[in-house]
């Protein structure tokens, strides 16, 4: 008895999920690292491999989204420092205002910010050019694909401008710095280390501001480095059952010629039995049977033709789907994203979802707000152009309770606890717009809010909705302020 395959035609690309698999990515570096005493990436974490799990990744993108949107999308701000008012600071606000309006000229600071923050959740690292050569400083994104840093290079004295008890002070440091090498085209520009005077490395053009994720070596690493086999293995079961729809996971059935063989023309025929033309049609086989073995001439033994299907056997859902979603569970987890943040939401309520936004907010995106204006701006751009008693922030989302507020605010304001000058930043909140306080006289914004509540010619409108008291007394002070500068604010 003969046995055979009958080949049906079948995808020799194993579906589209690997049209994006990881390719080698050539070094440019790698002839430098020996020459310049530059340091490697460690291996599988160059940023353009990283970048490439980033792109086959289910979930990593969203995470990346989640924390750019709320790190750096709800705009800036500036805010006197303690103890600082107009009084001691107006010159310095003036001033850190117009570097936050022109330190990146061609995009909007968040937008340039944002950058910053997907280069380091790719990656775990970004790069800052600072160009100092226009009197206020020019920052650049630099692609970390084309930057790598060189061993500690040299000890220096690096000098750092504080102000301390309403003295500026320079306090020195003697500490060893690298230098950062750039590939542009063939060629290699150097920087050095931001606050390292150009004299320790005559051949660095500008500085550089490196930021990572933790202090493990030269290099950072993303927050997701240690679920690295969780997405590459996502990846490879999401693959597995598209290619499944291509190929199928095994045979649909067997056909079995006992006593016999097919012959050429049923087998071309079985080969065409596939998809619509094959619809609603009827398959006809012819078996030849083998010579009976007794002798008798022209006689065949009995042939049967018997089909087996294998349907019970075949898959009736995707692989791995536990394993998927326990990956992806992970993969939050080292970002520490409440699942509401990527789309998913469906065991939330008003309720939980709000605390799990104050969550977020607390222990994830403020401490990184904070982070990256001090690290660019607050301990390293703003004191090196004479700045210190102002700071720059990062806004973040209104996450208020209405029923908690209105009662604060009705505490507050019934026991005269609240001032003018304190309902101002409120105003400015409900009405979207500035108010300026140098328009005012210093006994009128200590006045206690109750005070204006009680004057008859401060008529506040009826009911309880302490929203409401805000938004009047917000826009009497406007016109007030309009009548006393003579000018529309």
């Amino acid at each position: 008895m003969k046995t055979g395959w009958i080949p049906f035609e079948k995808s020799e690309n194993r579906g589209t999920a690997q049209a994006g698999e990881s390719k080698q990515i050539p070094d440019t570096f790698k002839e430098a690292y020996g020459v310049y005493d530059l340091i490697p990436y460690p291996v599988g974490q160059e940023p353009a491999k990283l970048r490439q799990l980033v792109k086959q990744s289910s979930i990593l993108p969203q995470c990346n989204l989640a924390y750019k949107q709320n790190v750096t999308g709800f705009g800036r701000g500036l805010r006197y420092k303690a103890n600082e008012s107009d009084k001691t600071g107006q010159d310095e606000w003036e001033r850190a205002e117009e570097m936050l309006e022109t330190v990146v000229l061609d995009k909007p600071l968040e937008s340039f910010l944002g950058e910053l923050v997907d280069d380091l959740n790719e990656g775990g690292n970004a790069y800052i050019e600072v160009s100092r050569d226009g009197g206020l400083p020019a920052l650049f994104r630099m692609n970390p694909d084309n930057v790598r840093c060189s061993k500690e290079a040299k000890k220096v004295k690096v000098e750092y401008k504080r102000l301390y008890k309403n003295q500026v002070k320079t306090y020195t440091q003697v500490r060893w710095v690298r230098k950062y090498a750039q590939m542009v085209g063939q060629d290699i520009v150097w920087y050095r280390e931001f606050g390292v005077k150009q004299e320790e490395f005559p051949e660095s053009q500008n500085e550089i501001i490196h930021l990572k994720i933790g202090q493990n070596g030269a290099y950072g690493e993303p927050f997701w480095i240690g679920n690295t086999p969780g997405v590459v293995g996502t990846r490879n079961a999401e693959t597995l059952n598209v290619d499944y729809f291509d190929n199928g996971r095994m045979l649909s059935m067997i056909l079995t010629i006992i006593n016999g063989e097919l012959t050429n023309a049923s087998i071309e025929s079985l080969k065409a039995t596939k998809g619509r033309p094959s619809q609603g049609g009827i398959l006809v086989l012819e078996a030849i049977g083998y010579e009976k073995g007794n002798g008798a001439k022209d006689e065949k033994e009995k042939t049967e033709i018997k089909l087996d299907k294998l349907n019970d056997l075949l898959q009736q859902d995707a692989l791995f789907l536990e394993y998927v979603k326990e990956k992806r569970q992970d993969v939050l987890s080292s970002f520490r994203l409440p699942p509401i943040y990527i789309g998913r939401s469906d065991d939330y309520n008003l309720a939980t979802s709000n605390t799990a936004r104050r969550i977020a907010e607390e222990q994830v995106f403020i401490p990184l707000r904070n982070w990256l204006m001090d690290e660019i701006f607050n301990y390293r751009l703003f004191p090196a152009y004479d700045i210190y008693r102002v700071e720059a922030f990062l806004r973040g989302p209104q996450i208020v309770d209405p029923d908690e507020r209105k009662q604060l605010l009705d505490y507050l304001a019934d026991r005269g606890i609240m001032l003018v000058s304190h309902l101002i930043p409120i105003a400015e909140e409900v009405l979207n717009t500035t108010i300026d306080e140098k328009k005012y006289s210093k006994e009128y914004l200590d006045t206690p809010i109750a005070q204006l509540f009680n004057q008859p010619q401060f008529p506040l409108p009826s009911g309880d909705d302490v929203q409401e008291k805000v938004v009047s007394i917000a826009k009497r002070l406007l016109r007030q302020s309009e009548a006393e500068a003579g000018i529309h604010v």
